[in-house]
């Protein structure tokens, strides 16, 4: 069991983050120095049936007793901040693991509650109290060793972000954030619920709290493109496409599965991770390969939401057709709709050429043969690229940024090619995808 970790000059490594984040440190306890909990501000209150609280080795030390439904807290008054960052470092389990089979250490902030529990898996919870639930933000909370842990909160949109380590997406967005946000000051509790089998001793270090400007107020250089690789991707090879486009250090992706079981056949897709609001704030460009958004919300509603407001705010988005994209892929009523310079439609719209068609204006005769029959908008809608009479890519402007799609499908055996060329298997095709990315620069431009 490692128990070891460095201590860290928390004060001056938050500044720094407060600089790159447009955040505001606000309160700041890392246990260092003299003064027990009483004397820097902590009401401690539990008693020694309950758990008992003290600082040890530059950390606070709780032991957690077996108390069910009556266990002890310690409280801080901090800042009330309508957005903003918790974070703190704990080591769960540190001594009587062996009893560790619920809950035995807790949180709350402007009453929004987490908690720690073990059963099948150690898990982070969270407290909707609107249905009076409480859900996995993960299973998969280490135990035994320090772990880092961040909560990005907008009382005003209702939203809360949970993180685990240094990982640039969380592992949960919910939606359904209630915080008592009135008045100048609030609380932030640890508590002890004591669902255990015996005493459970946890540690807890470096708790910080930062006010976040508002999305309108932020600076942020959009630089970030955020790739997400729908049921196609590699047969169109669109990975490799962006890869060799963009700074490696400049991209995030995102790869849709399936997932679950069914009693009968059915889809269930879902993303392996979602992007937060920081990674949306950054997005320069955003690329859709072939990804449905439905059914059964498989681009979760806050993700589309957030994808909205990115390129209404300066973002590109490029769209890739395929047979669980666009019509297909339950565009239509999402906002995906309201972006595109096309019309969608329904899931039949996704169609077959007799014969495979050249795509007009490229070199070496790429064809296609499967394409959504998407006419273009009313409005200023560019269309630069067409095969058999069919708009094949279609861009336009929309609020600050602008929204290309793609509208052949890559479907069809070789054979269905004859002496074509699939659009995929041309030797283009790559630098075609790195064009379309720059959403305007696609060559063979009509109106």
């Amino acid at each position: 069991m490692s128990m070891a970790r460095p201590k860290v000059a928390l004060v001056a490594v938050l500044i720094a983050l407060a600089a790159a984040a447009n955040a505001q440190p606000l309160w700041v306890e890392d246990f260092e120095g003299p003064g027990d909990l009483a004397s820097r501000g902590w009401r401690v209150e539990a008693d020694e049936t309950q758990s008992l609280w003290a600082i040890r080795d530059g950390h606070v030390e709780v032991e957690c007793l077996r108390k069910p439904y009556k266990g002890g807290r310690i409280v801080h008054d901090v800042p009330i901040v309508q957005r903003g960052v918790l974070e703190f470092d704990c080591l769960l389990a540190a001594k009587g693991a062996a009893n560790y089979d619920h809950l035995s250490l807790g949180l709350k902030l402007f009453g929004h509650l987490m908690a720690f529990k073990k059963y099948a898996g150690h898990h982070l919870l969270a407290h909707v109290p609107a249905e009076n639930i409480m859900y996995s933000a993960t299973g998969k909370v280490p135990l035994g060793k320090w772990v880092h842990f961040r909560v990005e909160f907008d009382a005003p949109r209702g939203r809360v972000e949970y993180y685990l380590g240094d990982a640039r997406d969380p592992l949960m967005i919910d939606t359904r954030l209630t915080m008592k946000t009135e008045g100048e000051t609030g609380e932030f509790e640890w508590f002890n619920y004591g669902l255990t089998k015996g005493t459970v001793t946890n540690w807890v270090d470096n708790v910080s709290l930062r006010r976040v400007e508002s999305d309108e107020e932020q600076t942020t250089s959009r630089r970030r493109t955020l790739l997400v690789l729908g049921m196609s991707s590699e047969r169109l090879g669109v990975e490799d496409a962006v890869r060799n486009a963009v700074p490696a250090d400049s991209l995030s992706v995102y790869v849709m599965q399936t997932r679950s079981s069914a009693t009968r056949p059915s889809n269930i897709f879902s993303l392996d991770s979602v992007p937060g609001a920081a990674t949306w704030r950054e997005a320069r460009r955003i690329i859709l390969a072939d990804v449905p958004a439905g059914p059964r919300e498989c681009l979760p509603p806050h993700m589309l939401d957030d994808l909205s407001r990115a390129v209404r705010g300066g973002a590109d988005l490029l769209v890739l057709g395929g047979p669980f994209a666009l019509g297909s892929g339950g565009y239509a009523g999402t906002v995906l709709e309201e972006l595109l310079p096309v019309q969608v439609g329904g899931p039949w719209r996704l169609r077959r050429f007799e014969t495979p068609q050249p795509i007009a204006g490229l070199r070496a005769g790429p064809t296609v043969l499967w394409y959504h029959d998407a006419p273009p908008k009313a409005g200023d809608v560019h269309t630069a690229l067409k095969a058999g009479g069919k708009p094949m890519y279609a861009w336009w402007r929309c609020g600050k940024g602008r929204v290309g799609v793609f509208l052949g499908a890559a479907l069809g055996s070789p054979a269905d090619f004859g002496d074509g060329v699939p659009f995929w298997e041309w030797g283009g095709w790559a630098g075609l995808v790195q064009n379309m990315m720059a959403i305007d620069s696609v060559a063979g431009e009509e109106r």
